[in-house]
């Protein structure tokens, strides 16, 4: 036989069972998720718990929450008080109203924790991955300029050439009259090159190459006694000896390359 029950009691315990269900449900809705005190410095906080305080702040502020991170956003190293380099540099021109100097001073940690507020981050002074992710994200390294190409030297040639039956001269430097190295370096000054007068000297200005090039410069001697100018196919153009004229020769003897 079951236990019996005045029907007044009865209707206040059913009064009673309203109001706790009631009750439970608005404390589970006044829960609030509290962010964790340097979330910005822990470099392997989870992209959820950075929703968890976004949305929160959301709640509080009425601003959209962030619920993931970009993907295209590139994060950055972290920097703090007392950092100095690029990544520095980067923060201050982001937040603007700052020396750009690269060093992470108390100016600097001041724009940041105010800027992490305004973004409903927390304002520990430190730029992780949330703060990076508020600023835009890290700038990729700079392409490297490509290195100029090498200036063809078929100019060289060509104004060699038309210096041929110029004869050999002493000391000449000039159409009226060659010796070796007086035609080079009038050639290559012809060509908007300068180099030195002698052959030593031009030998000890230009770099050794092992895979010559026409317009490149061919040595004779340690220190160089004699030059010429490499034209391809094995064969030199030179004022090489008295009582000859500019002309074409084969390569000849001991001798090495050199690139101006």
């Amino acid at each position: 036989m079951g236990s019996y029950s005045p029907r007044h009691l009865q209707r206040e315990s059913k009064v009673l069972n309203k109001v706790g269900r009631r009750g439970v449900a608005v404390a589970a809705a006044g829960a609030v998720i509290v962010p964790l005190a340097g979330m910005e410095s822990a470099s392997a906080a989870p992209a959820s718990g950075f929703a968890q305080t976004a949305t929160h702040a959301a709640a509080v502020s009425n601003t959209p929450a962030i619920s993931h991170l970009p993907s295209t956003v590139r994060i950055g190293p972290t920097v703090r008080y007392g950092s100095r380099g690029y990544a520095v540099k980067v923060v201050q021109r982001k937040l603007g109203g700052l020396v750009v100097d690269g060093i992470f001073g108390k100016l600097t940690r001041a724009k940041v924790k105010a800027f992490q507020r305004r973004h409903h981050l927390v304002a520990d002074g430190i730029v992780g991955r949330y703060t990076w992710t508020a600023l835009g994200g890290y700038p990729a390294a700079p392409k490297p300029k490509p290195k100029p190409a090498p200036k063809s030297n078929s100019s060289v040639v060509s104004i060699a050439m038309s210096l041929r039956g110029v004869p050999y001269r002493y000391g000449g430097a000039s159409p009226s009259g060659f010796d070796c190295s007086g035609f080079t370096s009038y050639v290559y000054r012809r060509a908007g090159i300068s180099i030195p007068r002698t052959a030593s000297a031009q030998a000890a200005r230009a770099t050794r190459v092992s895979s010559p090039r026409p317009g490149d410069l061919v040595f004779w001697g340690y220190p160089a006694y004699h030059v010429a100018i490499y034209i391809g196919g094995g064969k030199i153009i030179a004022a090489r000896r008295p009582g000859t004229v500019v002309g074409v020769q084969n390569l000849w003897g001991s001798h090495y390359f050199g690139r101006i």
